[in-house]
């Protein structure tokens, strides 16, 4: 269960589309929310007192659609990454929420105060798109069997609301001139998907969320499109691991592909 939920917020629509994400998930948990706004410069007093009042009307407007049991604001003065992940580290939140990074085109999302979070993140993070801000009918998890997918299906399921549904996809990648062919290799890595939903099913504590699974194999790009096609998630979370041995900070290279062009809101978890 998430107990407090930090959203960074920069006065702009981006941030204002994920603070009512926010406020909706910490209605829906009866969680803690804390609003944290990061200015660069030190504000003259007035100016201060100008940016409170902004802060405060932006989270009383949301406030009044999902009210929450426990709201305040925070405002600090420094570079946005570093203070965010300093309140992290103190260990009294349970996920962040961000909304979409901004960058010039050329420029990607390597670099972003988004990305250094991320890679740095020791809680779930949530890159919240969508506008409407309803609670989440459908999720999808991709999984490969590591730690971080794995925290990432079960931290899903804890953010769905009762009567909502998580599928769970795991992909089992190959070549595409041989995804249709039927190996001794594929037979077992369905056997073990199996299994693995079974295991988890069992240890998920009970809750009114319908979970079904499906396995696929060929290019894990194009599977995990095909799947977004079809399911039409509000949700996709992904664990936040390098398949890469070279740096445990780097970002999987799946998950930083959707960073860049998220299909809907997006979970981070390492």
């Amino acid at each position: 269960m998430v107990k407090h939920i930090l959203i960074a917020h920069d006065l702009s629509l981006e941030a204002d589309i994920a603070l009512r994400r926010a406020v909706q998930l910490a209605s829906q948990q009866q969680a803690r929310l804390t609003l944290l706004h990061v200015a660069a410069s030190q504000p003259s007093p007035a100016s201060l007192a100008k940016l409170r009042s902004a802060c405060e009307e932006t989270l009383a407007k949301h406030l009044r659609e999902y009210p929450v049991p426990d709201a305040q604001l925070r405002l600090e003065v420094g570079h946005p990454a570093e203070l965010i992940l300093q309140y992290i580290s103190l260990g009294n939140c349970d996920l962040l929420v961000l909304g979409s990074h901004h960058r010039r085109a050329a420029q990607g999302f390597a670099g972003t105060t988004q990305e250094r979070i991320l890679q740095a993140s020791l809680i779930p993070v949530l890159l919240a798109i969508d506008a409407s801000g309803a609670p989440y009918l459908r999720a999808l998890v991709a999984v490969d069997f590591s730690p971080c997918a794995t925290r990432a299906l079960r931290q899903t399921w804890q953010l769905l609301p009762p009567g909502a549904r998580m599928h769970v996809l795991h992909v089992h990648e190959m070549a595409e001139i041989h995804a249709r062919e039927e190996t001794e290799d594929t037979a077992m890595q369905q056997a073990l998907f199996e299994q693995y939903i079974a295991d988890e099913s069992a240890a998920l504590p009970p809750r009114a969320v319908q979970l079904s699974h499906g396995f696929r194999v060929g290019e894990r790009y194009r599977c995990l499109d095909e799947t977004l096609d079809s399911e039409r998630p509000q949700l996709l979370a992904l664990g936040g691991h390098s398949r890469d041995a070279l740096s445990e900070k780097l970002l999987g290279s799946l998950t930083h592909s959707y960073l860049e062009q998220p299909p809907c809101d997006l979970l981070v978890v390492r």
